[in-house]
């Protein structure tokens, strides 16, 4: 007891706090000095029900539908299980929670292209406006259900980003005409029209500007913070594929132009779908952009020409969880296969995050669908197909209570990309409700206290010149110059036979409270010198002294649990033990070879109960089949030490039992007839034969050979019918063969034979006309 993490634990607070097997008693009745235990041990010491307050961690799932593909709209997609889940924290202890995630097939994509249309893009915007039939079935390959939107970007239409002079044609200094310099123009909103999309695509115009840095972070906020206006649905994965060929103004560049104002990260589109923000405020940050793609769960694709992607990778790399870098050719041909490469890399790619409170901790640990060996600490996985299923295990675990004292939270787990979540609805235990309330003038807990303090949470608080566990240690006492005298008041005396050397204080076993030991649990005596007796130390059969068994008179073994007599090894035929083995604690311990319950199974076929039941037994079966009578039946057929009569019952199925023993009898007809028995003793006064009788009558040879007979006969006359039907097919086999040799036989005729018949047609023209030589 002395390893228990709970016992030395005097609060409730450090008892709960000790192991989560720990439990704290608050019954004022309860008279065990400690209080702080396990359930079952404070049960047992007394404490009622009631009044054990102890941890109770919860985990009920509360939604748990299977993951599942894309249906239609009224099936979406599940990709997260559990959805909902109650928990029940205990501070310092974890519970551990599956969460399941599963890529669905056919997932809902919002795919929106943001394109720089800037003088050095034009190509690119007629390259997409071609390859428009073909996007279509890009699309289709990845998901059949998605919706296309469009829109362009420059730059902020003021110095030194344009030239004042070329502010309505900023392509004059290209011989050319063109769109004013605009910031941001959403041209379409997201739409399963293909077509519409292409002619929004080929009725957008290309503009220009100054220097090689453009506003592409000024659209991208846009894009994002303008949900209507784009049309973004909350259960579809939401792409933008941003495509450009030049660098991008960061925060702090808009002083440039004279704009001081912070972007306020809000929609400023009118109904033209032109950003009125442009002139007004700054270009936003790299932070402010990934914060809104992580808020709306929106991820971008950089679709940038090779001179300044470095750049943006190092951009990805800051947000890579939720954008990706691929390389533009310089006219943009190759737009679909990398609208199809990001998307199959959003796609085998997932991560969870939660928004879990700095008191309540949560780890992952996964292997990726058994991509590792064993679980690894992480959040996220790549390589994941489609229909695959990955396992993330989620450790939670309370650091702390809420400085608000709020202790209900909901904890949210979501995917980096999709709107699905597990939601964790979490109770938190609240510290001991004794704890908040003290009772000082309670009459009882007074008196229990020595009257020299309270009780609060069942433990003495001591007022001022008392200590010890019941407040009757006067302070004075345990002062540095009698502090050894009152421990040596707990150490046992110097003729203890457990201990030589320096005697410990209570003997390891208890603690010194003011010259007292109180024990441990499972430990007794004035030093808690002696351990408790074993459990089957029955008071009935034996006293326990200081942790030993004493037996009782008649009673004896390590548990007093053998009676001293010998009843229960005397065999029916009177012998203990068969006379081959020896009693103890009235069972028999044979000798080699034997065995059995009375050691009466010797080596073969020697059985000395068989041979002590085979009188009764051959009696009683030349009775019943009226060879004799058995007239000293309540002789032979009883024990030999009491003389109770046996049980016996006759069977005529086989005796199916470990013991069968044979009796040869000869019956009225002079055969030598063989019966089986077995028997079952279960003391000296209780026996049971089980006799098998056996059917043993002389044969009748008339019978048998008539049987014999024809049965001979019929077996010959299908023997000779079964030769005769093979020679018949036999022969008609030959007879086939023959005629078909005769029929492929041919005539030889020799080359001098000629046929005298000789054989003449009249022609077909003077068949049926007159002969007439003057015609």
């Amino acid at each position: 007891m002395s390893d228990n993490p709970c016992i030395f634990e005097d609060t409730c607070e450090r008892c709960l706090k000790a192991d989560i097997s720990c439990a704290w008693c608050t019954d004022k009745l309860y008279e065990m000095r400690y209080r702080c235990l396990n359930h079952s041990q404070l049960l047992e010491f007394g404490c009622h029900p009631d009044h054990i307050y102890e941890n109770e961690p919860k985990l009920h799932i509360l939604a748990n539908s299977d993951v599942h593909d894309y249906v239609s709209a009224n099936s979406q997609a599940i990709q997260v299980q559990p959805q909902r889940v109650y928990l029940k924290l205990v501070k310092s202890h974890t519970q551990r929670l599956k969460l399941t995630y599963r890529p669905a097939r056919n997932d809902p994509l919002d795919l929106y292209v943001l394109m720089d249309l800037t003088w050095t893009m034009r190509d690119d915007r007629e390259t997409l406006v071609q390859l428009g039939a073909d996007l279509a079935t890009t699309l289709s390959n990845l998901t059949s259900n998605y919706r296309l939107g469009f829109g362009s970007f420059a730059d902020k239409p003021e110095m030194p980003m344009i030239m004042p002079e070329l502010r309505e044609n900023p392509c004059a200094a290209e011989h050319d005409i063109c769109e004013p310099t605009y910031g941001y123009r959403h041209h379409l909103p997201l739409t399963e029209n293909i077509q519409a999309f292409v002619r929004s695509v080929e009725a957008s115009k290309v503009t220009g500007n100054l220097d090689n840095l453009e506003g592409g972070l000024d659209a991208l906020m846009q894009v994002l913070v303008c949900s209507e206006e784009i049309g973004w649905k909350d259960q579809a994965r939401k792409v933008i594929i941003l495509v450009t060929d030049g660098f991008m103004h960061f925060a702090g560049d808009g002083l440039l132009a004279g704009i001081t104002q912070r972007n306020d990260k809000k929609c400023h589109l009118n109904e033209h779908g032109e950003y009125l923000g442009s002139l007004q405020y700054d270009y936003p940050s790299l932070e402010e952009i990934y914060r809104e793609l992580l808020k709306r769960k929106i991820s971008v694709i950089f679709a940038v020409t090779e001179k300044v992607i470095t750049t943006y990778r190092e951009m990805s790399n800051l947000m890579k969880e939720i954008s990706n870098v691929e390389l533009l050719k310089a006219d943009s041909s190759n737009i679909l296969e990398l609208i199809k490469k990001g998307y199959g890399r959003f796609i085998k790619r997932t991560q969870f995050s939660d928004n879990s409170p700095d008191f309540i901790k949560l780890d992952y640990e996964t292997d990726c669908g058994g991509q590792f060996e064993s679980l690894r600490k992480r959040n996220y996985c790549n390589d994941v197909r489609l229909g695959d299923i990955v396992e993330f295990y989620i450790n939670i675990t309370l650091m702390g209570a809420p400085k608000n004292g709020v202790y209900v939270q909901k904890i949210r787990v979501e995917e980096s990309t999709l709107s699905e979540v597990m939601e964790i609805e979490v109770e938190i235990q609240k510290p001991c409700p004794c704890e908040e309330v003290a009772e000082p003038n309670h009459e009882y807990g007074r008196f229990q206290c020595s009257d020299n303090g309270y009780l609060q949470c069942g433990m003495c608080q001591c007022e001022a010149g008392w200590t010890g566990t019941f407040c009757n240690c006067p302070t004075d006492l345990v002062n540095a110059t009698t502090q050894e005298a009152i421990e040596n008041l707990c150490r046992p005396p110097s003729n203890s036979k457990f201990f030589e050397d320096k005697y410990p204080i209570c003997s390891n076993h208890g603690e010194c409270d003011c010259g007292l030991c109180y024990c441990f649990p499972d430990f007794d005596g004035k030093y808690c010198e002696c351990p408790a007796c074993d459990i089957e130390c029955d008071p009935q059969r034996a006293d326990c002294i200081c942790g030993e068994c004493v037996c009782k008179y008649g009673w004896s073994g390590n548990h007093c649990n053998c009676e001293d007599s010998s009843d229960g090894c005397i065999a029916p035929n009177g012998e203990i033990c068969s006379g081959s083995g020896t009693c103890q604690c009235g069972n028999c311990l044979c000798e080699a070879p034997y065995r059995g319950r009375f050691c009466e199974i010797g080596s073969g076929s020697e059985n000395k109960l068989c041979a002590f039941y085979e009188p009764c037994v051959s009696c009683l079966i030349e009775q019943k089949t009226g060879v004799n009578t058995c007239e000293n039946f309540d002789e032979i057929c009883s024990s030999a030490e009491r003389h109770e009569r046996f049980t016996t019952s006759f069977i005529t199925e086989e005796i199916n039992a470990d013991i069968r023993c044979l009796v040869r009898l000869t019956n009225s007809d002079g055969m030598k007839c063989d019966y089986y028995f077995t028997y079952q003793s279960l003391g000296p006064a209780e026996n049971y034969l089980l006799i098998q009788l056996t059917n043993c009558e002389p044969i009748n040879l008339a019978s048998v050979i008539t049987f014999i007979s024809l049965t001979t006969f019929i077996l010959g006359f299908f023997v000779i019918l079964f030769i005769w039907f093979c020679i018949r097919i036999k022969d008609a086999r030959e007879y086939a063969r023959f005629e078909d040799e005769q029929n492929k036989s041919v005539l030889m005729e020799s080359p001098l034979y000629k046929d005298p018949v000789r054989r003449y047609e009249v022609p077909k023209e003077l068949n049926g006309k007159p002969s007439n030589p003057f015609l």
